[in-house]
């Protein structure tokens, strides 16, 4: 059946490469619209499997993928005559533009983009090396994201459960349909491919957006090569958070707005809709993304004549795309289970909201957590991010830090005061067993003065914009209104770094200005000054990979030699006796009760085992109480003080110490159920 599976899937594939080389410009066009093309089929897919239990049954994937990919042909056919793109051609073709290109450049030109391409060669390597020896292993992933996979697989759906944690039942659907996809095609590494493409989406719609914009190939390869070596953009490539794929949806709706900007058509519209309802079905934080990307629809497509003549086309295809990406995702689901409408309890029950957002917080309170965030994100941005993974780059870091300490040291940063999970400090301590950069040197080194001198020029004589200008000033306003609606939505939390990536959308096609400005004004500081630039971005991306805790590659215990369970479990080492002697005990296929701790987040994904065999039925849903032990189960699994120890349950380990961790690691207990209970 899994061969069926790989036929259909060939087909598949097959079938997303004719439609999109039907509708695609160039070879950067075909990438944002093959992988478009590849998510529009999979996410409904998966909302219908569920509806008929057969989530877990690869080859009805393989089957319905197709049957989409067929109605996505004829739906291109209505709104647009076939392009003359050839993707044979465009590859054949592409060494000649490059090598164009490259001599097109004077001396420094190329020093630049040859330490950009070469650093980019070198971490793309080493991610593979990551991406194929390595296990997801985030604490997200082994308590919610990737439970609810492993949970939907087993159950054939993907039904409200009341899970022991609340992200299980709450955070939408999207994102486990493409995870299961893949899942069934290449087994537990799958989870991580649509992660690792929208990686290196976020890069080409980067470049193709300042290519809308400025009609300057060297310059977007420059913006390509820089997104690309984003710290913040390169830890998430591997993992399975969700962050990134959220930055992928953006990066492709803003390119096709400025497609359409530049090209008003009937497909640029109808593609701009279909992206649209994925990228709202992906994830609630959509909403503090919202106005800047209205700020940019309004520069690129409201103000268009065009719009209105097709208007008609757009809503009919936004509401659909709402309708079949959106509505299915979990989003009604938690609007029943709050009982109420709030913006909050779109993605969380109210207790987690108290946690996390600020919808109870005084009128006063909101504004000093406000201020409070605006001078907290600012100072985090003012890092070596990713140099400062290793210990050489940590203590030039703390030397950098002196005068931004020195400066924002007077005002009331430090502390708890409206903070989640972990504290503000100036000493910027790498915390919760998972490195959070930001942007590092490309920050503020290059969009921040990028960003104050286009606002000089814009305050300085407004009248002689060019209308490229006019657009990286429209993307600096987005930019803007996203920082300070990140900076008011919810209290401090460091791990909210990877929620700037999503800035970075907005930010990164600005780099096209250092080019442009170089070309048109060639000066030796400049050249200088670029040079170190692009050079400690690739000196801080390599160690951005290498030295993540999650994945440890100098460790005597590293990604080379360990085993699958000590991967899973290396951000709670002392919980691995535990699961352990469970993997030993408990049979592959066994039915398992849980009975854990949602305060511990304890976790639940390596439970399954390596086959994913064994079927567990959680008995302990978040802030409920203990339901009873189903007939069906042979084992009970607990955490101490969820259920009360008998004679004869066997302790799986005991903590001995406790880690400079949010949450205390569980002490666990086996129970071999007998039949007759």
């Amino acid at each position: 059946m899994h061969l069926l599976f790989i036929l259909l899937f060939l087909g598949f594939f097959w079938q997303i490469h004719r439609n999109t080389t039907y509708i695609s410009e160039n070879l950067s066009d075909y990438a944002i619209k093959f992988f478009l093309g590849l998510v529009s089929c999979i996410i409904p897919t998966g909302y219908l499997l569920s509806e008929f239990n057969q989530i877990g049954q690869a080859v009805f994937w393989g089957i319905s993928v197709n049957v989409f990919a067929i109605i996505l042909y004829f739906i291109f056919q209505k709104l647009t005559n076939r392009q003359s793109f050839s993707l044979k051609r465009s590859l054949i073709n592409l060494p000649k533009e490059l090598s164009n290109l490259w001599y097109q450049q004077g001396s420094t030109g190329k020093v630049i983009l040859s330490i950009l391409s070469i650093g980019l060669f070198i971490v793309t390597v080493l991610n593979l090396i990551i991406f194929l020896f390595s296990y997801p292993n985030e604490w997200d992933s082994m308590t919610g994201h990737l439970v609810k996979c492993a949970y939907y697989l087993q159950n054939g759906n993907m039904n409200r459960m009341q899970g022991t944690t609340w992200t299980i039942d709450y955070y939408p659907n999207s994102l486990p349909t493409l995870q299961m996809f893949f899942y069934h095609l290449l087994g537990e590494q799958g989870f991580k491919i649509i992660h690792y493409l929208s990686y290196w989406m976020f890069s080409i719609s980067a470049y193709g957006i300042s290519l809308k914009i400025t009609n300057n190939k060297t310059a977007s390869v420059f913006v390509f090569l820089v997104s690309a070596l984003l710290p913040t953009a390169l830890v998430q490539a591997t993992t399975t958070e969700t962050d990134i794929v959220l930055s992928a949806y953006l990066g492709s709706l803003t390119y096709f707005m400025f497609a359409f900007k530049a090209s008003p058509t009937r497909l640029n519209l109808g593609l701009i809709a279909l992206v649209a309802g994925i990228w709202i079905g992906h994830k609630v934080t959509f909403l503090l993304i919202a106005p800047a990307a209205v700020v940019v629809a309004f520069h690129t497509i409201l103000l268009k004549k065009e719009f209105y003549t097709h208007i008609k086309l757009f809503v009919i295809a936004f509401v659909l795309a709402v309708g079949i990406y959106a509505l299915p995702t979990g989003y009604i689901g938690n609007i029943k289970e709050a009982k109420k409408f709030s913006l909050g309890s779109l993605s969380a029950p109210e207790m987690v909201m108290n946690w996390h957002g600020i919808e109870h917080y005084s009128g006063e309170d909101k504004v000093d957590n406000f201020l409070l965030n605006i001078a907290r994100y600012s100072s985090d941005f003012l890092n070596l991010d990713g140099f400062r993974s290793s210990p050489t780059g940590k203590k030039i870091n703390e030397k950098f830090r002196v005068l931004p300490n020195k400066l924002l040291s007077p005002l009331p940063l430090e502390g708890n005061r409206f903070t989640v999970v972990s504290y503000f400090s100036f000493e910027h301590p790498v915390r919760f067993y998972l490195e959070r950069p930001f942007w590092g040197v490309i920050g503020f080194a290059l969009i921040l003065p990028i960003i104050l001198f286009l606002v000089w020029q814009l305050i300085r004589n407004p009248k002689k914009l060019s209308m490229a200008e006019n657009s990286f000033l429209i993307l600096i306003l987005a930019a803007i209104l996203h920082f300070l609606s990140l900076s008011y939505s919810a209290p401090y939390d460091p791990i909210k770094a990877r929620y700037f990536l999503n800035m970075a959308v907005w930010c990164m096609p600005l780099l096209s200005i250092v080019f442009i400005s170089w070309q048109k004004r060639k000066l030796f500081i400049k050249d200088i000054y670029l040079k170190i630039v692009s050079l400690l971005i690739v000196v801080s991306a390599i160690p951005t990979i290498l030295y993540i805790r999650i994945h440890p590659i100098f460790a005597e215990k590293n990604i080379f030699n360990m085993t699958r369970l000590e991967q899973l479990l290396v951000a709670r080492p002392n919980i691995y006796e535990a699961y352990h002697k469970f993997d030993e005990i408990v049979p592959k296929d066994a039915i398992v009760a849980l009975g854990t701790q949602q305060e511990h987040e304890d976790f639940e994904y390596p439970l399954w085992g390596e086959d994913f065999k064994r079927k567990l039925i959680p008995i302990h849903p978040f802030r409920s109480a203990v339901k009873p032990i189903p007939a069906e189960a042979q084992y009970l699994f607990y955490s101490k003080g969820v259920i009360p120890f008998q004679e004869g349950d066997i302790q799986l380990n005991a903590i001995k110490s406790k880690p400079n961790m949010p949450v205390h690691d569980s002490e666990f207990f086996l129970r071999k159920l007998t039949p007759n209970r």
